[in-house]
């Protein structure tokens, strides 16, 4: 009778040893499908998706050289003219000033920068002045070589009140060749205008 209780419990505690492995193995069976499940889900990330040869968009050069802009070229004033009037601002001024071979309807005829000794009787300057003060004023005109004494020294009234007033001088006294200068002074000696003109022969 021992020995068939012994059998039995070795028979019992090898069926507990067989029933402990196999729920073991489930367990460890189980716990590994779900690691492997978590394992693959960890390593399942999005894949980007190859597009097929003929879709393929080509490829461009992105790169641009860089862009030099070009230095600036400073460009040159353009020659002053020579004959050029100088028109002095002021209350008093001129706004034109010609030198002329006539006069004819208030307004120069024959205007040039470059005159022929004897070519012409007179060398005119003709003048459009402002007078914005309250009183007549007599401006001096002269025509000044480039060496030598000035000739002319006309003197001509510009009213008060003036906004435009044309008038002129001349003279027959231009002999020597060379830059002359037509000029007009106020009365206090100030010159408020001046033009050049040249004598050949």
């Amino acid at each position: 009778m021992k020995t068939n209780l012994k059998l039995l419990a070795g028979g019992v505690a090898g069926l507990l040893t067989a029933l402990g492995l196999i729920v073991g193995f489930a367990f460890w069976a189980s716990s590994g499908a779900d690691t492997s499940r978590a394992e693959a889900r960890e390593t399942e990330a999005p894949v980007a998706t190859i597009p097929s040869p003929e879709l393929e968009m080509p490829m461009t050069n992105t790169h641009r050289d860089p862009v030099v802009a070009p230095l600036p070229v400073a460009e040159e004033a353009p020659a002053r003219d020579p004959y050029a009037p100088t028109l002095a601002e002021g209350r008093l001024r001129v706004r034109r000033l010609v030198v002329a071979s006539g006069v004819s309807g208030h307004e120069p005829t024959g205007a040039d920068d470059v005159f022929e000794v004897g070519a012409q009787r007179r060398v005119y300057a003709f003048i459009e002045a402002v007078n914005e003060t309250g009183e007549d004023v007599a401006v001096e005109v002269t025509f000044e070589p480039a060496s030598g004494e000035s000739v002319g020294h006309v003197s001509l009234d510009v009213p008060a009140g003036t906004p435009r007033w044309r008038t002129w001088a001349f003279t027959r006294h231009v002999y020597t060749t060379g830059r002359w200068h037509a000029v007009v002074r106020h009365p206090d000696g100030r010159e408020i205008a001046r033009r050049a003109f040249d004598v050949v022969d």
